[in-house]
């Protein structure tokens, strides 16, 4: 078993090595998930959090953008009262995965990815938690519909790996939380008010539509103000550092990254008490989350 876990790692990881021990202690440790079963939970997170996966194809480094989608089954026809009418079978949010049969994702973005995936040989989708991402090895099946929206379904993962460090800690801001940013568009004091999708103690990205996401430019500095619960906690500058546009269940999200500008030790404590107070509120979402719906959500 070891060697046949072995070979999938260097087919799916090419630019890596693994030894037969290195292997053995790391699926006694859980950092390599073989089999299904232990990769359900992160998948039943990733659609039921709505994350965002990065998608790498062919071990190439571009790195796509995509989020899981519910496979809800077609209507089925029946006959009420001499009439033919369609009955929606009653499912509950992501019971197709608890089949693990398959996953459904939205197409990717940038678009040209969705041409590369439907040639390629090895796709690793990449979802991180609170403390680590999980890269699981999945291969491409068909393009199809589900409720005539264009999907991609993707063979179930069963293969993973736990990877420490992959990124500096991002905490998901919940809509359960009031929490807006109004940043300052120009000299004549314009502002523009929107929400926050996640923060670090570095920076933070938030959401905007197409038209205000032009008003933006990659390293240009511009001053906000950060309020949760209507109540201002910090006045801070920061620099736009990517754009991205990612696909959501039901239209595009246009994504702004922007890094701070810390001007004083005291900006970097608020901030800290700032992605403390999001996380919070986010593990009590995902709690609420998991105690709905039965099922262990990872955090």
């Amino acid at each position: 078993m070891i060697d046949d876990i072995k070979r999938k790692l260097q087919h799916f990881f090419p630019g890596e090595l693994f030894s037969g021990k290195s292997v053995a202690e790391d699926l006694a440790n859980g950092i390599i998930l073989s089999g299904k079963e232990p990769i359900l939970p992160y998948l039943q997170t990733a659609l039921l959090d709505e994350k965002v996966l990065e998608v790498q194809l062919d071990g190439m480094p571009m790195v796509y953008f995509s989020r899981l989608k519910d496979d809800i089954p077609e209507p089925t026809e029946v006959e009420v009262d001499g009439e033919k009418v369609l009955i929606q079978p009653a499912t509950t949010e992501g019971e197709y995965l608890a089949t693990m049969s398959h996953i459904v994702t939205l197409p990717l973005e940038p678009g040209l990815g969705n041409l590369h995936l439907r040639y390629s040989n090895d796709i690793i989708l990449r979802m991180f938690t609170n403390t680590y991402a999980v890269e699981m090895a999945t291969t491409f099946e068909d393009l199809t519909k589900v409720q005539d929206i264009p999907v991609l379904r993707l063979a179930f993962p069963n293969l993973a790996r736990i990877v420490r460090n992959a990124r500096e800690f991002r905490a998901k801001v919940p809509d359960s939380l009031n929490f807006l940013i109004s940043i300052e568009i120009d000299d004549e004091s314009s502002e523009l008010d929107t929400r926050p999708v996640n923060i670090s103690i570095r920076g933070l990205s938030f959401s905007v539509n197409k038209k205000e996401q032009k008003l933006f430019k990659i390293n240009s500095l511009y001053s906000m103000k950060l309020l949760v619960e209507d109540e201002l906690l910090i006045r801070i500058n920061g620099t736009v550092k990517h754009l991205a546009r990612i696909r959501k269940r039901s239209g595009i999200e246009y994504l702004c990254g922007i890094e701070f500008d810390f001007q004083t030790k005291t900006h970097g404590a608020v901030v800290e008490s700032i992605v403390a107070l999001v996380q919070r509120a986010h593990l009590k979402e995902l709690a609420e989350k998991s105690h709905a719906t039965g099922i262990h959500l990872i955090t």
